[in-house]
């Protein structure tokens, strides 16, 4: 799931309570605003980040916020939205519905059950993917074959 529902360790003495947890729902972009928000900078205004500074989260222990995380890759041609406990999947052209909470395996497909959720986050993630840039197809991201990849000192396997 792109690394979601994996938990995060963060240890910044006398800022961060040892010991705290948090329900808070965060994807690995919203670590730009919180590192840049801690080192007193702010990103360029014609560049804003996409994820959301998790400080308060992290030091006031804030309740969670609500909200919506989407991502694509290419592998597959996977598409996402997560809105609360409800996830939209595209995958190969297969579509799905999951509520993430209740049955983190995600094997029951819910959208037949739930038309109207099922379409609201479908529309959702269409208003997204019209603001984003076009996938570069000249980009490697069809697999996780490490075969497929140069190493750091450019050999590659033919």
């Amino acid at each position: 799931e792109g690394g979601l529902r994996i938990p995060a360790i963060v240890r910044w003495p006398a800022h961060v309570r040892g010991g705290s947890t948090t329900e808070q729902v965060a994807i690995s972009m919203d670590w730009l605003p919180t590192l840049l928000e801690i080192a007193g900078g702010k990103a360029d205004p014609a560049y804003p980040p996409d994820g959301i500074s998790l400080v308060r989260t992290l030091t006031e222990n804030t309740p969670a916020v609500r909200r919506k995380l989407y991502w694509r890759f290419k592998a597959n041609k996977q598409r996402a939205i997560r809105d609360g406990d409800m996830k939209w999947l595209e995958i190969d052209g297969n579509t799905f519905l999951f509520n993430v909470v209740s049955e983190p395996l995600e094997r029951a497909n819910l959208k037949n059950r739930l038309p109207d959720v099922y379409r609201r986050l479908v529309a959702d993630y269409a208003d997204w993917e019209a603001t984003m840039l076009p996938e570069d197809p000249r980009s490697n991201t069809g697999s996780f074959y490490g075969s497929e990849y140069a190493d750091h000192y450019g050999n590659k396997r033919k």
